[in-house]
C-alpha cells in the first residue's frame, strides 16, 4: 500500500542498559533565549530524478552532521538479490530472511548476501514494501520518521551502501567496515539531532514498524518522532521538551521510548501524541545526564505535509516562502487546496478497504475506478460490491495472478488489477480480491465471505483521515 508502508529494524548494537525514561519538562523558559532560522528547508530540495537512492540518503546524513556513506557495488548487488526474492516469494516470517529452495535464494541473513556478493565487512539491511508506488525516495523519507530504520541509516560508523528498488521492494544493505567491533565508542563525535536544526518534516509519524516503538499506539497516527542521540554516551536521565512558537503554547502531551530499549541504540527519542498543526514552527529542548556528564540542546523545525500526505514523489518539487508548498509536475499546488489533497488520499488508498477504529470498525473500500469510498455495511452489501464493482477476467489470465498464500511470482498483470474485485467470466462468476499491496487473489465465496475477507485485509485508520474521500453509494 502506498501510505502504510512496511518496516523491519535489522541491527541491535550491544548496548549498557539503563533503568530510566524521559521526563516531560513543564518549564519552557528555555524558548526566552531561542533563535528561530530566518530559512526552513526540506531533504528533499526540489525534484530528486537526478540522483540515485545512495545520494539522497547522504544528503540525510550531511544535513544531520553525519559521514556520508560510500557506494558500494557489492552491497547493491546483495540488495538488489534480496528485492529479486522478495518479488518472487514476498516476505515471511522473518522479512530479511530467505529461506534455501525458494526462488531467488541467495542466502539465509543479510550477512550471508553480502558475503554471497562479494562484501567482506559487516552489514545491516532496512526496507520498505509497498514504498510510495515504486518510489524509493519517498520510501527513505519514511523510514527516516521511524526511530528504529532512522538510527540504522544515521548510524555515523556505517561506511557503505547499496540501495535497490523495484515493483514497490525497497532495499538499502549498509557494510560497516571496522574490524574492532565496538571500537567506534571511543571516538569523540557529537550528538545527532532529528529534525535538523531548520528542518522541515511531517506532522505525523503513523505507528508501523517491526518491532512496534509504541504497541499501544500501534497502527495509529501520532506527531513526529524525535530525537536526541549523544552518540558513544549512556544516557542516565533527560528531561524533553516540545515548545509550539507558532499558538505559543508548550506540547505537554508526549510519550517516549524508554531509555534501556535496545533497538534505539542509545538515542532519546519522543512523539507528540497529537498531530501537530501544519505550517507552525516549532521548538524542542533536552536537558539531561549522560556517563560523560551534563547536556543541554534547543532547536527548531516545521512540519508540513506533501501531497501524498506525508512523502512527496520523486517528480514533486518543493518551493519555499513563508507556507511552505509541495508542486506538482506542472507547478500546480498539491496541498493547498481541499480538493487536491482528496485526490491525492484517493491516489494513496484506492483498492483497500479502511477500517475506522473510532467508529467501531466501521469498514470503507476506497474504489480505484470511481475514486470514491463505499461503507461495507454487512454481508449483503458486500455481495452486492461484487456486482457493481466486478472486472471480468478469463481464468487463464487469473490463473497469472498468485493466490493467497501459494508464494507464486508476482506478474505484471496481476500488479495492473491490484485492490480490484475481479469476477471469473467463464466459469460460474466466482469472485476474487486482488490485495493491493501483496498482489494475491483472495477467493470470496459469497456475500458473508467477502466482508469476512474484507474485514481481515483491511488497513486501521482513523474515520476523519478519510472521511474527505466522496462517499459512493451502490445502486
Amino acid at each position: 500500500m502506498k501510505r502504510f508502508l512496511s518496516f523491519a529494524v535489522l541491527l541491535a548494537l550491544p548496548l549498557q542498559l539503563v533503568a530510566a525514561s524521559p521526563t516531560i519538562s513543564t518549564d519552557h523558559s528555555w524558548t526566552d533565549d531561542l533563535t528561530a532560522p530566518e530559512e526552513y528547508t526540506h531533504v528533499r530540495d526540489g525534484d530528486v530524478r537526478e540522483i540515485d537512492l545512495e545520494h539522497y540518503l547522504n544528503r540525510y546524513r550531511e544535513r544531520l552532521g553525519v559521514p556520508r556513506l560510500k557506494v558500494s557495488s557489492q552491497l547493491q548487488e546483495s540488495a538488489a538479490a534480496h528485492v529479486e526474492y522478495l518479488k518472487a516469494n514476498g516476505r515471511g516470517f522473518d522479512p530479511h530472511g530467505e529461506v534455501e529452495g525458494n526462488v531467488g535464494f541467495t542466502g539465509e541473513t543479510t550477512q550471508d548476501r553480502c558475503e554471497a556478493a562479494g562484501y567482506t565487512g559487516s552489514c545491516t539491511e532496512v526496507q520498505a514494501g509497498g514504498a510510495a508506488n515504486g518510489d524509493g525516495y519517498s520510501a527513505i523519507d519514511a523510514l527516516m520518521m521511524t526511530p528504529y530504520h532512522r538510527v540504522s541509516m544515521m548510524y555515523p560508523y556505517f561506511s557503505e551502501v547499496g540501495c535497490v528498488i523495484d515493483s514497490g521492494w525497497f532495499v538499502c544493505d549498509i557494510g560497516y567496515n571496522i574490524s574492532d567491533w565496538g571500537s567506534e565508542y571511543t571516538t569523540e563525535t557529537g550528538a545527532v539531532t532529528y529534525p535538523y536544526d531548520g528542518q522541515t518534516i511531517s506532522t505525523t509519524f503513523y505507528v508501523s514498524e517491526n518491532p512496534m516503538p509504541y504497541p499501544e499506539y500501534a497502527y495509529q497516527f501520532i506527531g513526529p518522532t524525535l530525537m536526541y542521540w549523544p552518540l558513544g554516551d549512556t544516557v542516565e536521565s533527560v528531561e524533553v521538551s516540545v515548545y509550539d512558537l507558532t499558538a505559543e503554547e508548550a506540547i505537554d502531551s508526549i510519550i517516549s521510548l524508554d531509555l534501556e530499549d535496545e533497538n534505539s541504540w542509545g538515542a532519546v527519542f519522543f512523539n507528540p501524541i497529537d498531530e501537530l498543526e501544519l505550517d507552525h514552527e516549532y521548538a524542542v529542548h533536552v536537558e539531561g545526564e549522560s556517563d560523560a556528564g551534563s547536556f543541554e540542546e534547543s532547536w527548531t523545525f516545521k512540519v508540513q505535509k506533501s501531497s501524498k500526505i506525508d512523502y512527496p514523489n520523486a517528480w514533486e518539487t518543493i518551493s519555499y516562502d513563508s507556507k511552505v508548498h509541495w508542486a506538482g509536475e506542472t507547478g500546480e499546488e498539491l496541498v493547498s487546496t481541499p480538493d487536491s489533497e482528496v485526490r491525492s488520499l484517493v491516489d494513496r488508498l484506492e483498492g483497500w478497504i479502511m477500517l475506522a477504529v473510532d467508529r467501531a470498525g466501521e469498514a470503507y473500500y476506497v474504489d480505484p475506478v470511481t475514486k470514491a469510498r463505499y461503507y461495507l455495511a454487512d454481508g449483503p452489501t458486500a455481495y452486492e460490491f461484487l456486482r457493481t464493482f466486478g472486472l471480468g477476467i478469463t481464468t487463464a489470465n487469473l490463473e497469472q495472478i498468485p493466490e493467497a498464500g501459494s508464494g507464486d511470482t508476482v506478474s505484471s498483470l496481476a500488479r495492473s488489477v491490484a485492490g480490484r474485485i475481479l469476477l471469473q467470466v467463464d466459469s460460474v462468476g466466482e469472485a476474487w480480491y486482488v490485495h493491493p499491496e501483496t498482489f494475491e487473489r483472495h477467493y470470496m465465496a459469497d456475500g458473508d465471505e467477502a466482508y469476512r475477507i474484507m474485514r481481515e485485509l483491511s488497513e486501521g485508520t482513523m474515520y476523519d483521515w478519510i472521511k474527505g474521500i466522496p462517499e459512493g453509494i451502490v445502486e
